[in-house]
């Protein structure tokens, strides 16, 4: 099977959540007098409906005339992918490796240096017996490719230990907000690491010991939901329990005795079988004795 089948699924599928359109475009507004962002939608739009040539028109546009945008790395990635679509290959060589050269920063950099080892691929012909001197590149490329991702993964691996370890250090002394924000960088660009699920636990354990339960049986439930296999999955959801349980009970020390009924029952209906439902219930019993009589006051008082 060629690989053009497979990547127009996998990786020329639009992004839709960033395809808004542009209202009242309808073409009736020229391409010279859109800012850079109305010029990415526009492409979007237009890649989306697979019409390739015009989107290539709007994203060079974005591309050449906003050089300092911050959606021009986007724009050019799209352009490549645009004319990947249209089955210009070369071109789209060309495309994917000025993304690589010019935004190595880019979001979608490690797409653009794998499309482009499939852009050589594609521009070989199917036949073995004609010219297969892209095919020979592309391998190179995809070996490339392979390696830079064990290199990358390594890196990757060693800043997420060290904010890992920020994080644990921060716990320690008790300084919960910074211990987030060390275990959030965690979270947010080294997930794929050994160092993501533990740092997505000790998360929720900072909002635990801020009292932020809410926060906190949401996050634990969030750890088992993304890492079903870890060993940590068991205590995550007693720790989700035991979390929604204390919002109930801090709310009915704060005498909001309406919110911790609520609260109280919500977590009664997700977690039948937690240890804390006869403590529950009884906060539920005083809540209602305490409503009652003080019904009863206002009654007797009128």
């Amino acid at each position: 099977m060629r690989f053009r089948s497979l990547f127009t699924r996998l990786l020329l599928i639009p992004i839709l959540a960033m395809s808004f359109g542009i209202a009242g475009c309808g073409g009736s507004k020229s391409l010279v007098s859109m800012s850079s962002q109305e010029l990415f939608q526009e492409g979007q739009r237009l890649y989306n409906k697979k019409k390739y040539l015009l989107a290539v028109e709007a994203f060079q546009s974005c591309v050449y005339n906003y050089p300092g945008e911050s959606v021009v790395d986007s724009a050019q990635y799209f352009l490549a992918l645009s004319y990947f679509g249209n089955s210009e290959f070369e071109v789209a060589q060309v495309e994917f490796n000025r993304l690589a050269l010019n935004y190595p920063s880019s979001v979608y950099f490690e797409n653009a240096i794998f499309m482009r080892a499939v852009s050589f691929f594609e521009a070989t012909p199917d036949h073995y017996g004609l010219d297969q001197s892209e095919l020979e590149t592309a391998i190179k490329h995809f070996e490339n490719f392979i390696i830079a991702q064990k290199y990358l993964l390594v890196a990757q691996t060693r800043l997420a230990r060290k904010y890992y370890g920020g994080g644990l250090v921060y716990s320690r002394m008790g300084a919960y907000s910074a211990a987030k924000i060390y275990f959030q960088k965690v979270i947010d660009d080294y997930t794929s690491t050994e160092f993501g699920p533990p740092a997505t636990f000790e998360y929720a354990q900072m909002e635990y010991k801020m009292k932020a339960y809410d926060e906190a049986s949401s996050q634990f439930a969030n750890f088992a939901t993304a890492f079903p296999d870890n060993e940590k999955v068991d205590e995550a959801l007693m720790r989700a329990a035991e979390a929604a349980f204390k919002s109930g009970e801090q709310a009915f020390k704060g005498g909001d005795y309406a919110l911790a009924k609520e609260k109280l029952e919500t977590y009664k209906t997700r977690f039948p079988g937690d240890d804390h439902l006869d403590d529950a219930d009884k906060i539920l019993r005083e809540i209602s004795e305490l409503t009652t009589d003080s019904e009863q006051a206002n009654d007797e008082g009128t």
